[in-house]
């Protein structure tokens, strides 16, 4: 069995920002290390972010977010146990709402945002639709030795 955690926060961050990018790749680098898998969403300055893996594993990643400057009000929306991982393979999908509005899917699914786990499986059907931008570890599956080298360089 695996942990899921999904959440949503506050940034100000945009994907237009060349620091988003860089965080973007470091998260991938750190998830592909640990183990984690997962979707990252934004939209309107806010993330939604489903991440999965090992429970320990899991945990570091929720305590790096936690303490990390650029969430803010982070609301955890549900976590759980799995037996499968929803993003098997990626250390860390993305999309913007430049491409889709999870704020639309959701007023056309009429999920009540107050209800954290219909609102979560809500983000999830959403993100299981959307196409992916590429997860740019490119020796993700072959080497995670390759990751660690990389996200060395990043320091």
């Amino acid at each position: 069995m695996i942990q899921y955690l999904i959440y949503r926060s506050l940034t100000d961050l945009t994907p237009s920002d060349a620091s988003y990018s860089h965080i973007l790749m470091r998260s991938r680098l750190r998830n592909a290390e640990l183990d984690v898998t997962g979707y990252l969403h934004w939209e309107d300055r806010i993330f939604h972010q489903w991440i999965e893996g090992p429970a320990e594993m899991l945990l570091i990643v929720e305590q790096i977010i936690l303490a990390d400057g650029m969430h803010r009000d982070v609301t955890i929306l549900d976590r759980g146990e799995a037996a499968v991982r929803e993003f098997d393979g990626w250390s860390m999908a993305a999309s913007a709402s430049e491409v889709s509005s999870l704020f639309n899917f959701m007023a056309s699914s009429k999920t009540v945002s107050s209800d954290h786990p219909a609102h979560a499986q809500s983000v999830l059907r959403f993100m299981k639709q959307q196409p992916y931008q590429a997860d740019t570890v490119t020796c993700y599956d072959q080497l995670t030795d390759c990751a660690s080298s990389a996200l060395k360089e990043l320091d």
